[in-house]
């Protein structure tokens, strides 16, 4: 076997070759040494679980969706100027107000009131008959005042007298309930006036006491 021999000059050949390797090896001895650092598993421990995909944006609240939309039918109704004539002896007794929709057609289906054992609609000729779902146009207005349709309270429970009122709750398709106070006025009356001879402390927003 040839005898190799490291001369002078093939130690400087060797330099370059020693220049680029040295290099490389220290970088692999790094790199090992850093994987080396990193934390192993506990014994016996499960693997991480992986993390739960973000819920999609967007995605929406059903139940949200209902409430709005729900709030939007509700404030698309207006029932406004109810009032009644007080009844003396009577025990009937009609009621007039106005039901306005701001934009989107409703329907009213029933009306609840303590007053009386129950309410009937009147017609123009005063025919009065068990409330059938009255349409309410969009965007319109419903009348019921004297000389047209009218809603009459059948059985009161007890006179209605000048200056009282009393609550009266429509149901709508849409809407649900809207509850709204009656002014009582004076047996001559033909017209809602917003200057009622209330008595003191009645105001619209409640009603009287008995």
């Amino acid at each position: 076997m040839p005898k190799t021999d490291l001369t002078p000059l093939n130690r400087l050949r060797l330099l370059p070759l020693l220049g680029l390797t040295l290099p490389a090896l220290v970088f692999a001895a790094s790199y090992a040494l850093a994987q080396g650092a990193l934390p192993a598993p506990a014994q016996g421990a499960a693997p991480a679980a992986p993390a739960a995909p973000a819920a999609p944006a967007g995605g929406g609240d059903t139940a949200a969706r209902a409430r709005a939309a729900a709030l939007a039918a509700k404030t698309n109704i207006d029932v406004t100027e109810a009032w009644a004539r007080a009844s003396g002896n009577a025990t009937t007794a009609s009621v007039y107000f106005h039901i306005v929709s701001v934009k989107e057609p409703d329907r009213l289906t029933g009306i609840e009131v303590r007053m009386a054992d129950k309410v009937e609609v009147k017609d123009e000729m005063g025919r009065s008959a068990a409330l059938q779902p009255i349409d309410v146009p969009a965007g319109g207005t419903l009348n019921f005042a004297p000389g047209g349709r009218s809603f009459n309270l059948v059985g009161l429970k007890a006179p209605l007298k000048e200056g009282d009122s009393f609550l009266i709750t429509l149901k709508f398709d849409k809407a649900g309930t809207s509850s709204t106070p009656v002014k009582v006025l004076g047996t001559g009356a033909n017209a809602y006036t917003a200057a009622s001879t209330a008595r003191r402390g009645d105001t619209t927003a409640g009603v009287t006491q008995r």
